[in-house]
C-alpha cells in the first residue's frame, strides 16, 4: 500500500513538470521512458498507452521496448477475447517493423498471427478474424515478411522456407482449381529465390528438384537446365558477397565495413536495387543515430526507385532517429514538398523550428531553413506564394538564426548565402538582403568569409564607393584570415584602375599587417617576420633624405630578414579545438602537415583518461604555423576545427629575472660585472643609475639569474667583495630610492647642456646657488678649458653636490 502511495505522489509530481518538459525537449528519450514507468507502477493502463503513441509520434522506438509494451498488453485479463488489445499488439509489431528491419520481430508477428488464426478457442479465432480480417491472415504476414527481407543474404532462407511450407500445405488441401494456381504460385517463387543470391542457395535448389520432380515431373529435364543456367549465375554472386560478409563480421557491423560492399555492388549492373537497400538497412540497425548513412540512404532511394514515397518513408524514419539534424530535416521537407506540396511541407519545418529540434545549433537550423526557402522560391516561381511571404519568413529564419549561440555558426556561411540572395531576387529587396549582410558582418565579427560575401553582394547590387567601403571597415576588423581580405581588396581596386584608391588601400592593408605581426610577437614572444608590402616599390623611385636615410633603411631590411630566418625556426605551441573523439595523435600530426611541421602532439584528456577532441602542438617553424591558422575552421566528420595559437598562463609574461649587485670598487665597471654573470647564463643588460650605485644585472631565465646570483656573491674585484641579491623584476632599477637631500636655496637658474649621446632628452634645470655679492674670480686658462670640456651626468652631479656645501648652514 505504501509503495502504491509513493508511486502516485512521484506520479503527480512528474505530471506537473511534463507538460514544460515536452515542450522544450520533445525528443528527450529518458522522459517518455520515465513517464511509462511511473505509470506502469500504478497500472494505468490508458494513460500508458496514450504515452506510448506521443513517443513513438516523435522517436523511434527500439525493439526491446516494443517487446516490452507487448508484454503490458498480453498481462491484461482474457487478452486474446478483447479486440481493444489485440489490435495494440498487432499495431506495436506494425510500429517497430515500420521503424527498422528485424527478421526477429517479423518472426515473432508470424507466430503471434498463427497462434491467433490456428487457436483451438473459437472465440479466439472470431475475434482474431474481426482484428485481422477475413482473409488468410498468416499467408498476408508471411507474404510481406519475405517482400521485406528476401535480400537479406544471411537471414531470409528461415522466413522464405516457412513461407514455402505454408503454400505446400495449402497445396495438399486445395481442390484442383485452386491447386494449380498454388503450383504456379510456388513455382514462381522458387524461381524468383534462385535468382536472388542467399546463403541457402543450395538448399534452395535442392528443395526446388524435388517440387519439380513431384509436381511437374513430364518437364522435368527442362525446367531443371534453366533453373541450372540461372543458380551458376548466382553462385557467382556468392562468391563474392561471402567475402564482403566475412569482413562484416570482422568488423563487428561497422559503417565503413558496410560502406565498401554497398559500393562495389553499385558497381555491379546486375545487382538488385532492393539488395543494396537491404545493406542499408542492416547497417542501420547497429548504426542507428549515424546521420550520413540516413542522408545517404535517402539520397540512394530518390535516385534509384521511381516510387518517390520510398525516399519520403525513410526520411520521417531518419528523423525519429536522428531528431537534432537539420540535413534530415531539410530531406524531409524537400520531398514532403514533391509529395504532398506546399503546406505539408511548413508544417514540417515549423515542427523542426517550434519543437527545438534544430534550434541548439546554427549549423543545424541553417540546414532546415534553406530548404524552407527553397520551397518557398519554387512556391513563388508556380505563383503559389507572394514574394512578401518569401521576405517574411527569409527575415523570420534570419532572427531565429542569430538568436541561437554564435558558436554553433556555419562557417561557410551556407544559410546566410541562400536567404540573402531570395531577399535580392524580391522586388525592392535589394535594400533588405544589404541590411542582413550588415547584420551577418557585424554579428560574426572575425568571419573574412562573411566580409567577402557581402563585398560579393557589393559588387552585384551596389557601386563601387560602396564596395571599397565594406572593404574598409572588414580591414579594421582582427579578422581569422586577413590575407584573403587583403589580397581581394587589391585585386578590386586593380580592376577598377584608379592608381590613389590602388595606394590608399596599400597604406591601410600594411598598417594592418604590422598590427598583426606585433600582436603575433606578444603571442609567441618572439619577433615574427615583417609582412610584405602590397606591392613592390619600382628600382627607380627616389628616397627622400639622402644617402643616410636610405643607408638607415638598408640596414632595417638587414634586421627584418635575420628576425624573419630567427622566427622561421622557433617552436610555437598551437590549441585545436573540434577534433573527432576517435582521433589519434598519429592523425593529429597529419592533420598539421605531418612530422616535418609537427615537433610533438599532446592531446588534452580527462580525468577519466578519455579525449574529447583537444589537443596542444608545438610547431617547428612560422611556415607550418600559419598553415595551421589557414585549416581554423574546416570541417571534420561534421565537426568544425578551432585553431589558435596557445596563450600560456600569466607567469610567462613576467619581467625577466634581476640580480642586485653592490659592494663593488669604484672603478669596477659593469663590463666586469657582465664578463661574471656570463658564465651562468645569457646576459640581457647590466645597468646603474651611477657610478658606485648598485647594478642591476638582467637574466634571460630564472634560471641563469639563480646561478649570476651565486657566482656574484661573494665573488673579490678589484679588492672588494660583491654582495648580490634576486628580485622577480627590474622594477627596482627604476624605482630605487633617490637621495633625500634638501632642495637648494633659491638662486639663479642654470640651464646644463646634456651630454652629445643624449641629444634627445629634455634639457635639466639645476639651481646652483651663486654668490649675491662681490667681484667675479678671474678666469685662468685652466678653467676656461674645463668650460669648453664636454661635460657628462657625473660633473653635472658634482656641481650640485659643491652647491650645497658652499651654501650656509
Amino acid at each position: 500500500m505504501e509503495s502504491e502511495l509513493e508511486s502516485l505522489n512521484a506520479l503527480s509530481e512528474f505530471l506537473e513538470t511534463l507538460p514544460e518538459k515536452l515542450e522544450k525537449t520533445p525528443y528527450d528519450y529518458s522522459i517518455y521512458i520515465q513517464w511509462i514507468k511511473l505509470l506502469r507502477e500504478v497500472g494505468d493502463i490508458e494513460s500508458m498507452r496514450a504515452a506510448r503513441q506521443q513517443m513513438c509520434s516523435n522517436l523511434s522506438v527500439p525493439e526491446d521496448l516494443v517487446l516490452e509494451w507487448v508484454a503490458d498488453e498480453e498481462a491484461q485479463p482474457d487478452y486474446l477475447l478483447s479486440e481493444t488489445v489485440l489490435t495494440n499488439i498487432v499495431d506495436l509489431y506494425e510500429l517497430a517493423l515500420r521503424d527498422r528491419l528485424s527478421v526477429i520481430m517479423w518472426q515473432r508477428y508470424i507466430d503471434f498471427i498463427a497462434g491467433l488464426v490456428r487457436s483451438r478457442i473459437a472465440n479466439v479465432r472470431d475475434t482474431a478474424t474481426v482484428v485481422l480480417g477475413s482473409g488468410d491472415a498468416i499467408l498476408l504476414v508471411l507474404r510481406r515478411a519475405i517482400d521485406a527481407t528476401c535480400t537479406h543474404y544471411l537471414q531470409s532462407q528461415a522466413l522464405w522456407s516457412q513461407y514455402c511450407d505454408y503454400i505446400e500445405q495449402k497445396i495438399s488441401k486445395a481442390d484442383d482449381k485452386d491447386k494449380s494456381e498454388l503450383i504456379e504460385l510456388l513455382q514462381a517463387v522458387f524461381l524468383e529465390r534462385l535468382a536472388q543470391p542467399h546463403t541457402g542457395l543450395e538448399d534452395t535448389f535442392a528443395m526446388y528438384s524435388e517440387f519439380t520432380t513431384k509436381y511437374n515431373e513430364a518437364h522435368y529435364e527442362q525446367q531443371m537446365v534453366e533453373a541450372n543456367k540461372m543458380v551458376s549465375n548466382t553462385r557467382a554472386q556468392c562468391k563474392l558477397r561471402n567475402s564482403f560478409e566475412d569482413s562484416l563480421i570482422a568488423s563487428g557491423g561497422s559503417w565503413h565495413a558496410y560502406a565498401q560492399y554497398i559500393d562495389r555492388l553499385a558497381k555491379d549492373k546486375r545487382t538488385n536495387p532492393n539488395e543494396i537497400s537491404m545493406l542499408y538497412e542492416r547497417a542501420l540497425v547497429y548504426n542507428c543515430y549515424v546521420v550520413e548513412i540516413w542522408s545517404e540512404y535517402i539520397s540512394f532511394l530518390d535516385g534509384a526507385f521511381d516510387d518517390k514515397s520510398l525516399a519520403l518513408k525513410t526520411a520521417h524514419r531518419a528523423i525519429r532517429n536522428c531528431p537534432w539534424s537539420g540535413k534530415l530535416w531539410a530531406q524531409t521537407i524537400h520531398f514532403t514538398f514533391v509529395q504532398a506540396g506546399k503546406d505539408q511541407a511548413e508544417e514540417a519545418f515549423m515542427r523542426a523550428s517550434s519543437t527545438h529540434a534544430v534550434t541548439y545549433s546554427m549549423v543545424e537550423f541553417g540546414q532546415a531553413a534553406v530548404a524552407w526557402i527553397a520551397v518557398l522560391r519554387l512556391s513563388v516561381a508556380a505563383n503559389l506564394s507572394s514574394e512578401s511571404d518569401l521576405l517574411a519568413e527569409c527575415e523570420k529564419c534570419m532572427d531565429i538564426a542569430y538568436s541561437l549561440d554564435m558558436n554553433t555558426a556555419d562557417p561557410l556561411l551556407f544559410f546566410e548565402r541562400c536567404c540573402t540572395n531570395a531577399v535580392s531576387e524580391v522586388s525592392e529587396g535589394v535594400e533588405v538582403a544589404r541590411k542582413m549582410w550588415i547584420r551577418i558582418c557585424k554579428a560574426r565579427k572575425v568571419c573574412t568569409e562573411a566580409w567577402l560575401l557581402s563585398v560579393g553582394f557589393e559588387k552585384v547590387h551596389g557601386t563601387v564607393s560602396s564596395t571599397r567601403s565594406v572593404y574598409r571597415h572588414a580591414a579594421q576588423r582582427k579578422l581569422d584570415s586577413p590575407e584573403r581580405l587583403f589580397d581581394s581588396w587589391l585585386a578590386f581596386e586593380n580592376s577598377v584602375g584608379y592608381v590613389p584608391e590602388i595606394y590608399a588601400a596599400e597604406r591601410v592593408i600594411n598598417a594592418q599587417r604590422h598590427l598583426i605581426q606585433r600582436k603575433m610577437e606578444q603571442e609567441t614572444n618572439v619577433p615574427a617576420k615583417r609582412p610584405r608590402s602590397a606591392t613592390p616599390e619600382p628600382a627607380n623611385m627616389q628616397v627622400s633624405g639622402g644617402n643616410d636615410l636610405m643607408a638607415e633603411s638598408a640596414n632595417a631590411n638587414v634586421a627584418s630578414h635575420e628576425t624573419s630566418k630567427a622566427a622561421e625556426d622557433i617552436n610555437t605551441t598551437i590549441y585545436i579545438k573540434g577534433l573527432p573523439s576517435t582521433y589519434t595523435t598519429t592523425q593529429i600530426e597529419e592533420f598539421l602537415g605531418g612530422s616535418a611541421s609537427v615537433d610533438n602532439v599532446a592531446p588534452i584528456t580527462d580525468k577519466q583518461g578519455e579525449f574529447h577532441g583537444q589537443a596542444k602542438a608545438v610547431l617547428k617553424s612560422a611556415a607550418a604555423v600559419i598553415a595551421a591558422l589557414d585549416k581554423n575552421g574546416t570541417s571534420i566528420d561534421g565537426r568544425f576545427v578551432s585553431i589558435h595559437i596557445y596563450k600560456s598562463d600569466h607567469r610567462s609574461h613576467r619581467k625577466p629575472p634581476v640580480v642586485e649587485v653592490c659592494g663593488f670598487a669604484t672603478g669596477t665597471s659593469n663590463k666586469q660585472i657582465e664578463e661574471i654573470a656570463k658564465s651562468a647564463g645569457t646576459v640581457i643588460r647590466v645597468r646603474r643609475n651611477q657610478p658606485g650605485d648598485t647594478a642591476f644585472v638582467t637574466m634571460k631565465t630564472y634560471q641563469d639569474a639563480v646561478k649570476a646570483k651565486d657566482a656574484l656573491d661573494g665573488c673579490e674585484v678589484d679588492g672588494e667583495q660583491l654582495r648580490a641579491t634576486l628580485t622577480s623584476s627590474d622594477a627596482n632599477l627604476k624605482s630605487a630610492p633617490k637621495r633625500q637631500d634638501k632642495a637648494p636655496p633659491q638662486g639663479k637658474a642654470v640651464v646644463l647642456a646634456p651630454r652629445k649621446a643624449a641629444t634627445k632628452r629634455p634639457v635639466k634645470k639645476v639651481n646652483v646657488q651663486t654668490r649675491a655679492s662681490g667681484p667675479a674670480p678671474a678666469a685662468d686658462s685652466s678653467s676656461v678649458a674645463a668650460s669648453d670640456k664636454k661635460m657628462t651626468n657625473s660633473d653635472f652631479r658634482q656641481i650640485f653636490l659643491n652647491s650645497k656645501s658652499d651654501s650656509p648652514t
